[in-house]
């Protein structure tokens, strides 16, 4: 399995924790800003791509560059999700794209969607704060991290067949809505992962930190 990294240029609570979660064989893109993490953290992009209305400091002279207008329909996180699909990545790990604007925070949940239901598994992380997302017929595993509880929303107007197991508010066999939260600040059993799955529709679960 071909993993991309995705650099956007959100807020990262902490950049040492985004290079741990960095394997040596990752295909790394940097979106616009996400450029500016990257050279943070010493680390050198096999691709840098966007309209680069955030960034205007100087891009690496010895990796690919692909630049784009400022007006266009697709955000630069979302030229990022399509060059990963078109290079073979089957899987996308998102950095810098929470925080800041709220607009920019929803924007790249719905890239995250567009991944997962173009057959990609996909996930966004940060220190305090892990997403994903779950298309019908698919299942995940959510790690437990001591402090976090998790949620998990419908994205679609419904989903069928929603299992949610090993933690302390279970479904079965479930049916729920975008219009109703039903799956809100969930609870991991001790020292155990929980396990979500869906048999049609379009979930996003959001593991974070707090009581």
């Amino acid at each position: 399995m071909k993993r991309c990294v995705i650099l956007g240029g959100g807020d990262i609570a902490d950049l040492v924790f985004v290079k741990e979660c960095l394997r040596e064989e990752d295909y790394i893109i940097c979106a616009d800003r996400g450029y500016a993490y990257c050279t943070q953290m010493d680390l050198r992009p096999d691709l840098i791509l966007g309209d680069f209305d955030s960034y205007q400091g100087v891009l690496s002279a010895d990796c690919e560059i692909l630049r784009y207008p400022i007006e266009k329909d697709d955000t630069d996180t979302m030229l990022a999700v399509k060059e990963a699909k078109r290079r073979g990545c089957d899987e996308i790990l998102m950095a810098g794209m929470l925080g800041g604007r709220l607009d920019h925070t929803l924007a790249n949940i719905q890239t995250l969607v567009y991944a997962v239901q173009h057959g990609q598994r996909a996930s966004i992380v940060d220190k305090d704060c892990f997403i994903t997302a779950l298309a019908g017929g698919q299942s995940v595993t959510i790690p437990y991290r001591e402090g976090f509880h998790f949620s998990v929303f419908c994205h679609s107007d419904e989903a069928f067949g929603v299992d949610i197991r090993s933690a302390k508010y279970e479904l079965q066999n479930a049916y729920i809505t975008n219009g109703f939260p039903i799956g809100v600040s969930n609870h991991f059993l001790p020292d155990a992962d929980a396990q979500v799955s869906v048999q049609k529709g379009i979930l996003v679960i959001v593991s974070n930190q707090g009581e």
